[in-house]
Parts: C-alpha cells; sequence; structure tokens
C-alpha cells in the first residue's frame, strides 16, 4: 500500500494480527492456521485493491531464506510464560494451605484471568512440532487452571457477601465456575 494509505496499511494490519498472522519481511505476513479465507474476507471490508492470499507449505529439507517462525518472538513468549509460573507459585502454595483470605482470592482471581486473556493474542498456537519439548504452554496453562479452579470457592464467597449486602435474594444465587465447566458448557 502507497505511503499515503498509513490508516488503511495500519487498519489491515491489525486485522491480520487479530487473524493470528505475523509479519515476516516487506508486506508478507504468515500464520500457521488454514485461515486464507477469513483474510481475504477481512482485507476485501477495507476496500483494497490489490492484495494476495497464498496457501502454501515449506517442504521440509528445503532451504529457506527466513525461517518462518522468527516471524512471531517466540523467546518473548517464552518468557512471559515462564514469568506466569513463577509469579504464581507462590500463591498457589498459599491457596492450597487456605492461607488466602476471600478478598484475596477475589483480587487474585481476577488478576489471573486478565493476565491469562491476553495470552490468546500473543501465541500463534504453532503446531507442537514447530515448537521445542519444552515449551511453557502446557505449564502456564495448568498453573492458570489450578489457580482459577482454587481461588473459585473462596472468591465466591467474597462476591456473595458484596452482593448480599445490596440484595440476599441475589446473594444467593452467586457461584463460580471451574475451568472445566465452561469448557463443558461449550
Amino acid at each position: 500500500m502507497p505511503e499515503g494509505q498509513r490508516d488503511l496499511r495500519h487498519a489491515a494490519r491489525t486485522r491480520l494480527r487479530w487473524s493470528g498472522f505475523a509479519p515476516l519481511y516487506d508486506g508478507v505476513w504468515i500464520s500457521p492456521h488454514d485461515v486464507a479465507e477469513e483474510a481475504a474476507r477481512s482485507l476485501a471490508e477495507l476496500d483494497l485493491k490489490s492484495y494476495s492470499v497464498v496457501v502454501a507449505r515449506v517442504p521440509a529439507g528445503v532451504p529457506q531464506g527466513l525461517d518462518p517462525l522468527d516471524a512471531w518472538d517466540l523467546a518473548e513468549l517464552r518468557a512471559r510464560y515462564d514469568r506466569f509460573v513463577a509469579e504464581r507459585e507462590g500463591l498457589l502454595r498459599r491457596v492450597l494451605d487456605g492461607d488466602v483470605s476471600t478478598s484475596e482470592a477475589l483480587l487474585a482471581r481476577t488478576e489471573v484471568m486478565d493476565t491469562w486473556r491476553h495470552f490468546p493474542n500473543l501465541d500463534p498456537e504453532l503446531p507442537p512440532e514447530l515448537l521445542p519439548a519444552d515449551w511453557p504452554l502446557r505449564r502456564a496453562h495448568d498453573m492458570f487452571a489450578r489457580l482459577y479452579d482454587e481461588l473459585g470457592p473462596p472468591a465466591e464467597i467474597r462476591v456473595r457477601q458484596i452482593v448480599t449486602g445490596f440484595s440476599p435474594a441475589l446473594g444467593e444465587l452467586v457461584r463460580h465456575h471451574t475451568t472445566h465447566s465452561v469448557i463443558d458448557a461449550e
């Protein structure tokens, strides 16, 4: 896109990122998933006059100019996952020991959910065969699920206390979800 169309270029980049694409070089964006139709539809909605969507595979053993994995900052993503786990290990121990108040449980559960909800925007969900064997996603997800589920009962008590102060009838309706109940509902 010409320099004079910066707004359009920004909109196209934003939509491609939302679809899981990452820039490889010079306007070439890649995705590890089959989202070609979604990308074409999204770019067409911007009324772009010229673009190409190509579906390709990189054959094993063929030398490449650039490693497609370089499109994503996997070192930074690994650091974020590792940091997520490390920063919450102490909290998990305290929760399991019953050493977390209902107020702290509500705040901690909210913070854990808020932090975790950003990972899908950062992680391209590359196929496992492209990632190192020790990729930290599973550890981080397990930490999230364990904290979310363990903090649920004491957080529910605190929310019930707050809601009951306004409406005892509504306070009786307060229930927490677990990661399994959310997944099962889908």
